[in-house]
């Protein structure tokens, strides 16, 4: 029964919808695929009646798919037997993985199963927006994949004279896929027919120069030469299902990257800068080129990185690779195990992949050599952790994502990203909302901008907060975010969460540090001094200073030098708040932080220093003086940071009992 709608729209929510099937699609995701950058003041409405007319005239036919309504969007269930997508990357996953193993008889089976489900073009009777365009071109990209793959296990199957007409075909409708000539040249060569085979090349490599200006790739080269040295490899069919294929066969292309996001909001300046390092021309520079990004929790560093890597795609077509590295000091991610993901994704066979790490990385350098392959390394945690996962050619280009600057790795471009601009912000708000703001709403926008420290991550939480509760207004948001005890709480909205982003960066700290953090949050905006902070902690300035450096190189604080030559340092407003929850809550369990056996007691717990000096960092420092006039009223969280203080620190209670550093912060705190 055909029940496909005929309203072009509605047509293209279904397609959207069928794309995506088992994940949220949002709201504001359909608007912007359905009208682009003009949508129409009645977008909701309009979205909501084309919603309407797919449950009434598809899917209430239908029992093989479900709509549900979310929150903040639509999420399509489809019966894994019943939806062509789902059956088709079934079917083409356990086609890869039988050659993997070797079976190429399986994986012909498998392979071709998956291709007969595609009747044609994709969504060829649907009207597209720029969103569906990416995927259109995706699934395309992975039909002619899985066709290769079908084509590789045929001739190893000695099926290469009923592979001529096909590739002959395939040759003419992608003139510049240079896998399907290499198929071909292969095929006429196996079947007696070296000259054309040697025709086949020569008609490659003129097309190539003439229309791009270069060389076939090396492998194809390498296939040429074989070819006119009649190498007995490429004579001799192979018939067997047990065939190991060679480590450097160009069968797979990789495509790791995750997916870009359509709603990507500024940074245009930054990209820049890493395009014209990433896709400078390289003269004699024999080096791989890479890119370091770095910045504060939540600050969108992946976000970049995976919007560089997929604008210059293209630069690199021998294949994109992705490795998130978890960079906590406690479950790193092992190289070891990301390069026999990476020798997967190439088309290593599992049998031919080294024991060893450093073989592994031999391997990867080997295979990248010649080539030109983008390799994006996530949330990395050490030099040591990258340095396996570095390519030798320098054709190739890293990304590399890290909270602290990896500053000692060589030859590396290092890019701070800073929080975004108040303008950038608010657009980041309205985008990811689906509003369209007045201008009225846009200055509540701005304000909550500015309480959220401009921040991407929670900025987008905000917008996301808004598209569910669409009817809200922003200037009660606002004003629910200007209380700093529920700031956090409200800048996070569902897997979209600033606190545990800024917790998990604070859990990689030294227990010492993190300490010095809660303790500085006490410290009145804008900024301060090391003098100041030694003074509050009861510390030497030295080493207190040596503490404000690794907070800094974690950029959870920044720093500036002022036109005298001062040295001052800045909290981001979420940090601060941050700290101040932590101060609140693991103050009074100093037991859970102590330091172990080993391991010497803060200056500020014992330090005759903190007790004496405590109440001079109040009296004497004008940072801590003009910050306490200027400072507004205490809100009632301040006021029990300071009961909490001032109690815990009475002499009249056992040294065991106290919160850490009491000595020092009562005494800078003064009398209030």
């Amino acid at each position: 029964m055909e029940v496909t709608p005929t309203a072009p729209k509605v047509r293209q929510v279904l397609a959207f919808l069928l794309v995506r099937c088992g994940k949220l699609v949002q709201v504001g995701e359909l608007i912007d695929e359905l009208w682009g950058d003009d949508p129409p003041a009645s977008a909701m409405t309009t979205l909501q009646t084309y919603i309407y007319k797919l449950r009434k005239d598809v899917l209430e036919r239908c029992e093989a798919a479900t709509l549900h309504t979310r929150v903040s969007g639509y999420l399509l269930d489809v019966s894994a037997e019943r939806g062509d997508l789902l059956r088709f990357e079934r079917l083409a996953h356990e086609g890869r993985t039988a050659l993997d193993e070797g079976d190429p008889a399986r994986a012909a089976d498998r392979l071709s199963e998956a291709l007969a489900l595609w009747r044609g073009p994709t969504l060829a009777d649907v009207s597209v927006g720029e969103i569906l365009s990416a995927y259109v071109t995706r699934l395309e990209e992975e039909r002619l994949r899985t066709l290769e793959l079908r084509i590789t296990a045929d001739l190893e199957l000695g099926r290469h004279q009923q592979l001529i007409s096909e590739l002959k075909m395939l040759v003419a409708e992608h003139p510049l896929n240079e896998r399907f000539h290499a198929h071909l040249m292969m095929a006429l060569h196996r079947s007696g027919r070296r000259y054309e085979a040697l025709e086949v090349y020569q008609r490659l490599r003129r097309m190539l120069i003439d229309e791009l200006g270069m060389e076939p790739s090396a492998p194809v080269q390498q296939l040429h030469l074989k070819l006119l040295n009649s190498d007995a490899e490429t004579r001799t069919p192979r018939t067997s299902a047990t065939i190991v294929r060679s480590r450097f066969d160009p069968l797979l292309v990789p495509a790791q990257l995750p997916p870009d996001i359509s709603d990507f909001v500024g940074r245009e300046e930054v990209l820049r800068d890493v395009r014209r390092h990433l896709v400078r021309p390289q003269g004699e520079n024999t080096a791989v080129r890479a890119v370091s990004i770095s910045g504060m929790p939540g600050v969108g560093k992946t976000t970049l990185a995976l919007r560089a890597g997929h604008a210059d795609r293209s630069e690199f077509p021998d294949g994109q690779l992705y490795a998130d590295l978890r960079g906590t000091p406690d479950h790193p991610a092992d190289p070891h195990q990301i390069l026999e993901g990476f020798a997967r994704a190439i088309g290593v066979p599992a049998g031919e992949i080294p024991d060893s790490l450093q073989e592994r990385s031999k391997l990867f350098r080997t295979w990248s050599m010649g080539r030109r392959v983008l390799v994006v390394l996530d949330d990395a945690h050490s030099v040591s952790q990258v340095a396996p996962l570095l390519p030798a050619s320098p054709n190739c280009a890293v990304i590399i994502t890290t909270q602290r600057g990896l500053y000692s790795l060589p030859g590396v471009r290092h890019i701070e990203l800073d929080v975004m601009s108040t303008d950038d912000a608010v657009e980041l708000i309205e985008t990811a909302s689906g509003r369209r703001f007045t201008a009225e709403e846009r200055k509540s926008a701005e304000r909550i901008a500015q309480l959220a420290g401009r921040l991407p991550l929670a900025l987008r939480s905000v917008g996301c907060r808004l598209a569910a509760m669409h009817t809200w207004p922003v200037e009660k948001l606002a004003a629910q975010i200007e209380d700093s005890r529920r700031r956090l709480d409200l800048l996070s909205f569902a897997e979209l969460d600033v606190r545990g982003r800024l917790s998990a960066g604070y859990r990689r700290l030294d227990p010492r540090d993190r300490s010095a953090l809660r303790l500085i949050s006490l410290l009145p905006p804008p900024d301060f001094t090391a003098t100041t902070a030694a003074r509050l902690i009861g510390s030497g300035t030295d080493a207190v200073e040596a503490q404000l450096i690794r907070l800094a190189s974690r950029h959870l604080l920044s720093v500036r030098r002022t036109g005298a030559g001062e040295i001052r340092y800045r909290l981001h407003d979420l940090v601060r708040v941050f700290a101040r929850e932590r101060l609140n809550e693991e103050f009074l369990e100093p037991a859970a932080e102590r330091p172990t056996t080993g391991t010497g007691p803060m200056p500020c717990e014992s330090s005759p220093a903190a007790r004496e000096n405590g109440h001079a960092a109040l009296e004497d420092d004008r940072d801590l003086r003009d910050g306490g006039r200027d400072r507004p009223a205490a809100n009632g969280r301040d006021r029990l940071d300071l009961r909490v203080v001032r109690a815990a620190a009475q002499p009249a209670e056992p040294l065991g009992a106290r919160p850490r550093h009491a000595g020092g912060v009562v005494r800078a705190l003064g009398n209030g």
